[in-house]
């Protein structure tokens, strides 16, 4: 049989697994269903609807408008979506995704089969082709794909680890790092984040094999190859994590690693964590058969032993596994679970390769048939098991796929499923250990088992997620449908669909999530009466002022409330496009993006003052227009029922009466045009569940509008409606006692804000690649070009040809001083740390030249000082890792 037909099998029957399963539950290409759910549908389809944008280009990697205000592509590329099979969007058109990526999974998986087939080839010549394919097909469906394939650039990792041991096997037996530098190169380009655990097992993995293992001769020449050939994939992938790390840095997703490691529960939610491991049920029989076959006297057996239980401590110990996931995670508990599982299958691997060592001297005429028996009846009552749990007990099992975490009722199933099938795994190796069944029924038996847990798995998890892509056909129907080449902004009215699709339609937006959503931005938001959770910001919320600043010139809104009087916000205004769900509006308010504004001293507008958020409508408006008219009217209560308000540092609301409902009714005379806003909030956070959520209602001339306020997509300022000389009477229902330090309604006055419109001077502002360029129009010396762009120290401008200061207003966006009468505007933004990051990579180059150089002269070998030194260094290194990964966040636990 030739090579490339023994890789190209355990691939195809990836493919064919996974093609019955999509037909069972009608996924494409066998219906409209798609595999996306939780964060692929929140970012990962988005962002690969925003590159094929920038592929496309009509969206620039650096300078991305279309997300959070602004912000730098590149990170966020490399976080979600840098695999070479991203660039597959090209063939694909936007619309179609959802399904495309059905397809994109498929080929992922068939790549997982394809590298493990490779070192299990490459390691254990005397696997056959069956049992090659076995352990290769439990690879691609192992508990990571199916915990982790929504994230699906997870799963170029999976397929890399590998790859990387098999090159960590030909620098130590070879002398050769070139493999090494180019795989591990490749897995911190692919996803940044994840590479955090990699450099974990890289040190853990060759500390434990070159200090207790390796030859004392060799391992200062290995750990110096091994240190050099490590530092110069750190230089050649400079450009990739300088970047990535400021930015993330610079998140809102950092935060205090000793109170995360203090918090919670000393166990890890088994249900969730250990699952993602008992999916594979050959590494269960494989550790027993272990010590049945007593292989664990050969030393690469014992690293393999030992690397197992240092890789699974964290799925059993929450403080270590914090500490896996760079201190915390919200969700997603065993992100480097391809470890340990792929460590197992390699143990898997070491056990069939010994068993057919020891059937290769015995000629068995035939099968005993009482050994063939059993092992049938076992697998038919595996078959039995799979089968009543999917028909009966579907939905319990299931209940990952709706909340992100298993529960005791689906662990009680799965486990009980994952024994069985361990168990019957060991009976076959049992067989063939004690010469009961030939080699070849022996592999029929482990790929028929194979093929059971794949399937029955991937229906769990993969069959039960699947949705209706066409849900999203209205929504993709939004893009290309505003014809307008200036630069502009679009909102959602309320949180119709998730956030990141309002940029991959191809719209600059405010909205963004993701783990590299900006603090800066994302408070700044908040504090500007934007709704915002966890790491997301929505365009929902705000008021027709900021709105105004911030350039949202048009919004999306359903189709049925277009013509409704008390449309939020008061919108009403031209319909540019509208199909049956939605409807994109364009505002009528005249609204400028970047404009010029007078200040006497514009670092005081650096920070957004410690307001209420209905306070800083009237600062915002006063500090931008220069105007001491009143734009926010605010009014107070007029009657209280079953509550008592007291107001010290925060609003504190107490019902009298526990069992009833409380009420706060204001009775507006409105005068003129006016706006009203209702506010509730408390602190800047990130947590995915505020206090103050669910506390009110609100109801508006007897029309609710809200049931419970705050929620997580609504938690910004409400719009109550625009009215005209007229009685307004808004009843806040209070829903139990709670404390916050923003509340009340008030008015936005329409003369006053269309008058301070009318008058500013508005800039004339493209965006050119990474650039933003066009004209500013300045009367006298000290006025400014407002830029609605969110601040990064990335951004470089130049006025009329000079640079120019760009100073950051309002916690998150930027203004530059002009010249009296026209200037010529030009902002450029490369992200921080992109420049130096090249350098780095252009460093790597060479240095990777010359290690090569001095590795075939042999000078690495004279080299004994620095031997001795990279040892020691990498000696501290070692017990440092297992200090801070293992040991501190235990003590600091239970301090």
């Amino acid at each position: 049989m030739t090579k490339k037909l023994q890789y190209t099998v355990p691939p195809v029957f990836v493919a064919a697994i996974l093609l019955l399963v999509y037909a069972v539950f009608r996924l494409f290409p066998f219906g409209t269903g798609t595999v996306s759910w939780c964060d692929m549908n929140q970012q990962v389809i988005p962002f690969l609807m925003d590159f094929k944008n920038i592929l496309d280009g009509k969206a620039d990697m650096f300078l991305n408008l279309q997300n959070a205000g602004g912000m730098n592509f590149w990170g966020v590329f490399l976080f979600f979506i840098s695999s070479p099979f991203s660039f597959l969007v090209l063939l694909v058109d936007k619309a179609s995704i959802y399904k495309y990526i059905n397809i994109l999974l498929l080929l992922k998986m068939m790549t997982c089969a394809f590298t493990a087939s490779v070192y299990f080839r490459k390691r254990y010549s005397n696997l056959n082709l069956p049992q090659v394919t076995a352990l290769s097909v439990m690879y691609a469906f192992c508990g990571y794909t199916m915990f982790y394939y929504q994230n699906i650039v997870w799963l170029d990792m999976m397929y890399l680890f590998p790859l990387l041991l098999l090159s960590l096997h030909k620098l130590a037996e070879e002398k050769k790092p070139l493999c090494y530098i180019l795989v591990f190169s490749a897995i911190l380009t692919v996803n940044f984040y994840l590479s955090y655990m990699v450099v974990i097992f890289l040190i853990l993995s060759a500390g434990i094999w070159l200090f207790f293992f390796h030859d004392k001769a060799e391992r200062k020449y290995l750990i110096l190859l091994f240190g050099l050939s490590t530092l110069v994939t750190g230089l050649l992938t400079g450009v990739v994590w300088l970047p990535s790390l400021l930015e993330y840095l610079a998140s809102a997703r950092t935060g205090d690693i000793i109170t995360s490691l203090r918090t919670g529960k000393f166990i890890t939610h088994l249900d969730t964590t250990l699952t993602v491991i008992l999916c594979t049920g050959a590494i269960i029989a494989a550790v027993v058969m272990v010590f049945i076959s007593r292989i664990y006297h050969d030393n690469y057996v014992k690293l393999l032993l030992i690397l197992l239980a240092v890789t699974l401590i964290p799925v059993f110990f929450e403080p270590v596994n914090k500490m896996w996931h760079t201190g915390s995670y919200q969700s997603f508990p065993v992100r480097y679970g391809y470890m340990p599982i792929f460590i197992g299958l390699i143990l898997s691997a070491e056990c069939i390769s010994n068993l057919n060592r020891n059937a290769g001297g015995l000629q068995l005429n035939r099968n005993n048939p009482g050994s063939v028996i059993t092992a049938a009846v076992a697998i038919i009552a595996v078959i039995f098991c799979a089968y009543t749990i999917l028909r009966y007990e579907f939905k319990t099992v299931t209940v990952y796929t709706m909340t992100l975490w298993g529960d005791k009722n689906s662990f009680k199933r799965l486990f009980l499923f994952a024994m069985a099938v361990a168990f019957v795994y060991l009976i076959v190796m049992l067989q063939m250990h004690y010469h009961q069944i030939k080699k070849l029924l022996f592999s029929i038996f482990l790929c028929v088992l194979t093929v059971l847990e794949a399937v029955f798995y991937s229906s769990v998890y993969i069959g039960s997620a699947g949705s209706n892509a066409q849900y999203y056909t209205p929504i993709m129907d939004l893009a290309d449908r505003i014809n307008n080449n200036s630069l502009y902004r679009v909102k959602m009215e309320e949180k119709y669909f998730d956030v990141n699709l309002i940029g991959s339609m191809g719209y600059n937006s405010l909205s963004h999530y993701t783990s590299l959503t900006s603090k800066q931005y994302m408070f700044a938001m908040k504090k500007l009466g934007y709704s915002s959770y966890w790491m997301e910001v929505n365009s929902n919320g705000g008021t027709k002022l900021t709105d105004a600043l911030l350039g949202n010139k048009y919004v999306l809104t359903r189709t049925y409330d277009v013509f409704d009087e008390q449309l939020s916000n008061g919108n009403a205004g031209d319909t540019v496009y509208a199909n049956g769900l939605y409807s994109i509006v364009k505002k009528n308010t005249d609204i400028p993006f970047g404009f010029v504004m007078k200040s006497n001293n514009i670092t005081k507008l650096k920070d957004l003052p410690d307001f209420t958020r209905l306070q800083l409508q009237q600062y915002l408006f006063e500090s931008v227009f220069s105007s001491k008219q009143e734009l926010i009217q605010q009014y107070q209560p007029t009657s209280m029922k079953n509550v008592t308000v007291k107001k010290d540092d925060n609003y504190k609301f107490l019902l009298n009466n526990q069992e009833e409902e409380g009420n706060i009714r204001y009775e507006i005379p409105v005068e003129g045009t006016q706006t009203l806003y209702f506010d509730c909030f408390d602190q800047l956070t990130t947590q995915l569940y505020e206090h103050i959520n669910s506390s009110f209602s609100i109801t508006v001339n007897g029309q609710m509008l809200e049931i419970e306020y705050p929620t997580q997509p609504q938690n910004g300022l409400v719009c109550l409606g625009t009215f005209t000389d007229e009685i307004v009477v808004v009843d806040i229902g209070v829903l139990r006692n709670v404390y916050a330090k923003s509340f009340g309604v008030a008015g936005l006055k329409e003369d006053v804000l269309s008058s301070a419109l009318a008058s500013v001077p508005k800039a004339d502002l493209r965006q050119s690649g990474n650039s933003i360029v066009g004209t500013a129009t300045a009367e006298q010396d000290g006025e400014y070009l407002f830029l609605p762009v969110s601040y990064s120290k990335g951004f470089r401008a130049s006025v009329n040809g000079k640079p120019a200061e760009i100073y950051r207003v309002f916690d998150s966006f930027m203004a530059m001083k002009l010249e009296k009468g026209q200037n010529q505007i030009s902002v450029t933004y490369i992200p921080e740390g992109f420049m130096p990051g090249l350098i780095l990579t252009a460093a790597g180059v060479v240095c990777a030249f010359l290690l090569e150089f001095f590795r075939r002269k042999g000078s690495l070998y004279r080299w004994k000082r620095t031997q001795t030194v990279f040892q020691i260094l990498f000696a501290g290194l070692l017990v440092c890792t297992i200090a801070v990964i293992y040991i501190m966040p235990i003590i600091i636990f239970f301090a």
